[in-house]
Formats: C-alpha cells, sequence, structure tokens
C-alpha cells in the first residue's frame, strides 16, 4: 500500500497550482516541506531561493507577482519566522499583491502550551493579509493550497497565509482526492456593468471641459493599460496617475503628466486641483495622493471611479458616479458607449493650460549640479543606460521620492515601490523575486544607504543564487526623508538620522562576492551600468549624493496640494508653489 507523506502532499498541491519558485528559510516546523523539496529541486520543476530574512522572503514573492502577474509563494517556520515574515505580508497587502505565505506550525498537542517557537500565527497575520488560516487535518492540505491561490489572485489581490502543524506535515495519508473547485466562503469582487451607469459616465467625460484620468495599480492588475490610453487618447483628456499607478502608464505617452500627490509631481497635482472632472482608474483617494480631501472637496468637481474594490468608494472622497469592477472591462463598455456619441469639440484651453503648468514647473525640476552629482540627473542617466523594457525597484526614503518625480517607467509592470506601506529594506529583495520571474530583463533596485541596509545581506542570495541584479545606492550617510522633515518643519532640529562611515558600501558588497563599483560622475554611472549588465552577475554601484539634498516637490505635514513647495527655502527661494 503506498502512503502519501503530507510534506510531499503539500509540495504536490503547490506544484498543481502553478509554483515554479519559492522564497523562504527553513526551520523546525517547515522542515518536512524542505524535506520533499529535494526531487523536485534537483529536477529542475522547483526552484527554493535562500533568502537571508524572511521578511525578505515575502518581499522576494512580492516582486515575482509584481512582475509576472503570477502568485509569488514564500515560506516561514513558526515563531520568529513568522513574525519576521509579516511585514513583507503587510506590505503586499497595502500594495494589492498577491503572495502566498506557507508557514509551518507546532504540533497539534503541543499548541496552547508556550511550546517552544510557538506562535499566534492567525491572530499575527490575519489582521495584515487578504486571508489567513490554520489546516487542521492532512486531507485539507490540497483543498487550502488551493483556495489559496484563489484568494489571493482573484478580486482585489492580496497575501493569504496557510499554517500548518509540523505533524500534519509528517503525517501519512494513503489516498486524496485531488481538488475540484474552490471550497470556501469567500466570494470575490466582480464586474457590474450598469449600462446607465456607463452612458452617464461617457455623457459626463463628454460634457467636462477640464476632465483628467487618475490612474492607479488597478490599471496594472487588469492589464487595463491599452484601454486606458485609449480612453485618454479618445478624449483628448490628461493622465496622472498614483505613486504605484506610475507603472502603468509609459511616462513618453504624450498625454501623461506625471505621478500626483505629496511628494508627485507639481504640475500633476495642479491638474488634478483645477480639473473640473476626475476619473480614477483602479486607483483609490488615498491620503498620499489627495493630502487634504477637504481641499479636493472644495474644488467643486465630478469624482468619478472606477474600482474593483467597491469598499473604496467610501473612503476619503465619496466618487459622484462609480463603477465596480475589472478596469479593462469596464473601460472597453466606456469606450464603446463613446464612440457612439458626439464629441464636443477639442480642449484647446485645457490643453494649452496643461502646457503652461508643465512649462512653469520644469524650471524648478532641474537645478544644477552645484559641485556634487543631483539625483534628476542620477536617475536620467540611469533611464538613458538602461533597456526600455528594465524593471526599476525602490526601497524608502528620498531616493524613492525622486524615483517617483525623475524616473521615467517606458513598460507597464516596470516600476515596483512599497507605496502602501512604506517599508524600507523593500527594494533589494523586490529585485531579486522579479528577476527570478522574468529572468530575461534587466532588474535595478534604486536605493539609499538607510533602506539597503535593512535587507543589504540579501545580497548573499543574489550572489550564492546567480541573481544578476543591480542595486544604484544613493549614499548620503543619513535617513534622508526623516532629515529633510526634520531640517524644513522642526526648526533644524536634526536627531538620530545621521550615520558615521560604517559601512563601506563597496566593501560590504564585496564582501558577498557581488561587484562593486563607486560611481563619482555621471559617465561613471553609464559605464558601470552597462558592465554589469555584460557581466550578468550581482552588481552594486555606489552613488555620492549630498546629505542637503533635498526631495521636491514636497508639502508641510498635513498640508493641502496648493502648498506645495517646488524649491529649496534654505536658499532664500520665494517656493511660489502654485501658478
Amino acid at each position: 500500500m503506498f502512503l502519501l507523506i503530507g510534506s510531499k502532499l503539500l509540495v504536490d498541491s503547490l506544484k498543481r497550482e502553478g509554483t515554479k519558485s519559492i522564497f523562504g528559510i527553513p526551520g523546525l516546523y517547515n522542515m518536512p516541506m524542505y524535506d520533499s523539496l529535494i526531487e523536485d529541486i534537483e529536477s529542475g520543476e522547483l526552484r527554493h531561493i535562500l533568502m537571508r530574512h524572511e521578511q525578505a522572503a515575502a518581499h522576494a514573492a512580492d516582486g515575482y507577482a509584481r512582475a509576472t502577474g503570477n502568485v509569488g509563494v514564500c515560506t516561514a517556520t513558526a515563531g520568529p519566522g513568522v513574525t519576521n515574515i509579516v511585514t513583507g505580508l503587510i506590505t503586499a497587502y497595502q500594495d494589492s499583491s498577491p503572495v502566498v505565505a506557507i508557514t509551518g506550525a507546532v504540533n497539534r498537542n503541543a499548541m496552547g502550551k508556550l511550546s517552544f517557537q510557538e506562535s499566534d500565527t492567525l491572530g499575527v497575520s490575519f489582521p495584515v493579509t487578504k486571508y489567513a488560516v490554520e489546516v487542521k487535518t492532512i486531507e485539507e492540505i490540497p483543498v487550502w493550497v488551493r483556495n489559496a491561490f484563489y484568494i489571493a489572485s482573484t478580486g482585489r489581490p492580496g497575501p493569504v497565509v496557510v499554517d500548518i502543524p509540523r505533524d500534519i506535515q509528517m503525517e501519512n495519508i494513503e489516498k486524496v482526492e485531488e481538488p475540484g473547485k474552490v471550497n470556501v466562503h469567500y466570494k470575490p469582487f466582480g464586474t457590474v456593468i450598469n449600462m446607465d451607469t456607463v452612458r452617464e459616465m461617457a455623457t459626463n467625460l463628454l460634457k467636462a471641459e477640464k476632465p483628467v484620468i487618475l490612474v492607479g495599480n488597478g490599471v496594472t492588475w487588469a492589464n487595463a493599460t491599452e484601454e486606458v490610453l485609449k480612453l485618454s487618447e479618445f478624449l483628448g483628456c490628461p493622465v496622472v496617475s498614483t505613486l504605484p499607478g506610475k507603472s502603468a502608464v509609459p511616462a513618453d505617452y504624450p498625454l501623461y503628466v506625471g505621478a500626483m500627490g505629496y511628494y508627485g509631481r507639481a504640475e500633476a497635482s495642479m491638474v488634478a486641483l483645477e480639473s473640473d472632472l476626475l476619473l480614477a482608474v483602479g486607483a483609490r483617494f488615498s491620503d498620499r495622493t489627495f493630502t487634504s480631501y477637504e481641499e479636493m472637496n472644495d474644488t467643486k468637481k465630478l469624482f468619478m471611479a472606477i474600482n474593483l474594490d467597491p469598499t473604496d468608494f467610501t473612503k476619503g472622497i465619496k466618487p459622484d458616479v462609480s463603477m465596480a469592477g475589472n478596469a479593462k472591462i469596464l473601460v472597453n463598455e466606456l469606450l464603446k458607449a463613446l464612440s457612439k456619441m458626439s464629441r464636443n469639440g477639442t480642449r484647446y484651453a485645457w490643453n494649452r493650460r496643461i502646457n503652461e503648468l508643465k512649462e512653469y514647473y520644469s524650471q524648478f525640476s532641474h537645478p544644477p549640479d552645484d559641485g556634487h552629482m543631483r539625483p534628476w540627473k542620477i536617475l536620467k542617466t540611469l533611464r538613458e543606460s538602461l533597456p526600455r523594457d528594465a524593471i526599476l525597484t525602490t526601497g524608502v526614503g528620498q531616493h524613492q521620492m525622486w524615483a517617483e518625480t525623475h524616473w521615467e517607467n517606458l513598460e507597464p509592470r516596470s516600476f515596483f515601490s512599497s507605496t502602501g506601506m512604506g517599508t524600507m529594506g523593500f527594494g533589494l529583495p523586490c529585485a531579486i523575486g522579479a528577476k527570478v520571474g522574468k529572468p530575461e530583463k534587466v532588474v535595478v533596485d534604486y536605493d539609499g544607504d538607510g533602506s539597503f541596509m535593512m535587507t543589504g545581506n540579501n545580497l548573499a542570495t543574489a550572489v550564492d543564487e546567480n541573481i544578476p541584479v543591480i542595486a544604484v545606492v544613493n549614499d548620503n550617510r543619513t535617513l534622508g526623508l526623516v532629515r529633510q522633515v526634520q531640517d524644513m518643519f522642526q526648526s533644524k532640529r536634526i536627531v538620530g538620522v545621521d550615520y558615521g562611515n560604517s559601512p563601506n558600501i563597496l566593501k560590504y558588497a564585496e564582501s558577498f562576492g557581488a561587484d562593486a563599483f563607486d560611481a563619482n560622475n555621471y559617465s561613471d554611472i553609464s559605464e558601470f551600468i552597462g558592465k554589469a549588465i555584460r557581466d550578468n552577475v550581482p552588481a552594486v554601484i555606489r552613488v555620492p549624493v549630498d546629505k542637503e539634498e533635498l526631495a521636491l516637490p514636497t508639502l508641510p505635514p498635513g498640508g493641502k496640494l496648493r502648498e506645495v513647495i517646488v524649491s529649496d527655502p534654505r536658499k532664500g527661494n520665494k517656493n511660489p508653489g502654485r501658478l
């Protein structure tokens, strides 16, 4: 009689759902699963990537998901493994990324006894994931793996935790039926097409004199870039984006103005403010995009929204007209309705105003070198040195804000950042996951020294696993964004942010076996990027940045978009802000 062990049943269930790569770290309570991975790893059917921290395992799975559009898989043991992975899970949750985390749990007879490494995995993970479940019997393993992938990838994507006690992984069973359809009390958000609402939305768009389309992450996940651009072209309507929405629209699309919001492009925020109709597609009205709901409501504009998650219609700003569902499907319906209506002419005045805003704010965007390298030019040099479809990830800090305003991503799914949670350390492991998912693409982590050091030990993973990511690290020896707020808004009372000389980033990178380059000018950046691509090995490029450099535009804490600061106030500039 053939018996199947639970851990092998788990691995077979993961393979059945399309898993190709698993990011994780073994421990006592997920060790049986690892034992059952050996044959599949040796045959090349599965790849395990040993990360250097569980947080990074979740970030790598997240990066894999964002790059491929498929579910990313990570694993951790009980106790500290679970608590470490939580930061990565809430990051994926806030940014709607489909990740499945397989966690090990103590034996069932040891639960509730303060056993070694016992943790309340469900209690810890449930508030920060889309769903979390503890497997109760060996028969449930394939059912809950299937359910987890379904929950993570349908509706609004998000992370799911499947917690499996060690004794269940070690248990034997004679026969287990392959699960059929999903068996879970979960109903994903669907698409509701109401033709009256479609026509109302279309009519409003045609009547508007100053419409604008705001795109968010939902456009990326719906693969709706083409439809949104067609809508923009049909209406002659500008497009602005949220920070994560940058990945949905090519920066060289003529009607794209840029990312708006707290650290977004001033001209994009002003276009949104001055519009008489704002259509949000796959974007929520977050406090990072609309820093003051009072300010937006005072503009007396018409708000319309297309969003897969109807609960977003009750948060922040309540849209006047809304449609719940997949952005690709609903924008297509909108295009069909518009094609049957007559247009009211070209919006020359609105387009002229947009160009005026672009021209006005461009004078503040590119300050001269002034004796040191400027972030805008660093990013411009990177853009010129990389293929069109290169993927850029970021950590969190000033460098992330510079990337928001100055990085020009040119293909969908080519810009990944922790935008909802703002998790420092996201950039490098995300880049590793993205490269595993898209090995044919150049993947660059644009990072700051503070954020990079949070998870920089995962360079060891990149080297050992031959994952040729490139980390471009802005070295300014400080937690720049915190320092900037202290400098500008806390009476220059700078405390707890400046580093000393440790570590030497080049020696740090070399200690892991990565190539290390010291870029002292823009030509160096181009040269080293080219060499890293040709050599196809993990590389770190250190770029010195002045710690007095500011991430601009910015706002006062709690400020309104019209209070935007576009030039360095320490240099006596008047900061005209709004044109």
